[in-house]
């Protein structure tokens, strides 16, 4: 299988990139402005800016499945993962190309869930916030998956680190605040659900196992 993963450069897209390869895949790295691989025979770079849907389309050649590991921490405008939807689904679309799995915190909502009054208030208290911004992008990029037609899966993950072991469960239960979980297990969830149905068109939170 060829795999294309966005946000290849990235903390846990670089750890995606590193185990695809390991267990086989041929995998081309979507980057935006530098690379922290090699290309080689397995390994394909192209760089490119998420916003602009030829560079998302020439990512996408020849490739089966989608892994994004975009994020919006950091950025000017907070939506990347909105915005990367708006140009991978029909990328995808057009190419045949139906499994996605993409990357979240677990404070967004999933889009099968109505929310509560609670989560609401949440949302309202963080609206001001680079965070509320960011939780926002994240439910906004499920509700475009959800209303297409791809085979999605988005993992809920909630704040990620180096430490613990390597190892997880899913499920749609929350994990609480304080929760944690080691980078090298969300990269392995990511990887084992391109073949997985468990979660198809959910978002499952990953958990500590």
């Amino acid at each position: 299988m060829q795999i294309t993963v966005f946000g290849a450069s990235g903390k846990v897209g670089s750890l995606v990139v590193e185990e695809a390869l390991r267990r086989g895949y041929t995998v081309t790295a979507f980057v935006h402005s530098h690379s922290l691989f090699a290309p080689s025979g397995k390994l394909g770079i192209v760089k490119g800016d998420i916003y602009n849907a030829e560079d998302v389309a020439k990512a996408l050649k020849g490739s089966d499945a989608v892994i994004s590991t975009l994020g919006s921490w950091g950025t000017p405008g907070r939506d990347v993962l909105t915005a990367a939807m708006r140009a991978i689904i029909p990328a995808m679309t057009e190419r045949s190309i139906r499994r996605v799995v993409t990357l979240t915190g677990s404070g967004a909502q999933a889009p099968d869930k109505p929310a509560g009054s609670g989560h609401r208030l949440f949302m309202r208290l963080l609206a001001p916030l680079p965070a509320g911004k960011v939780f926002r992008d994240g439910e906004a990029h499920m509700r475009l998956l959800a209303a297409s037609d791809l085979d999605w899966t988005t993992l809920r993950s909630p704040v990620m680190n180096n430490f613990g072991k390597g190892s997880y469960r899913l499920d749609l239960k929350s994990g609480g605040p304080l929760a944690t979980i080691n980078r090298k297990a969300v990269a392995a969830a990511l990887l084992d659900q391109l073949d997985s149905r468990e979660f198809l068109d959910r978002a499952p939170i990953i958990h500590r196992n």
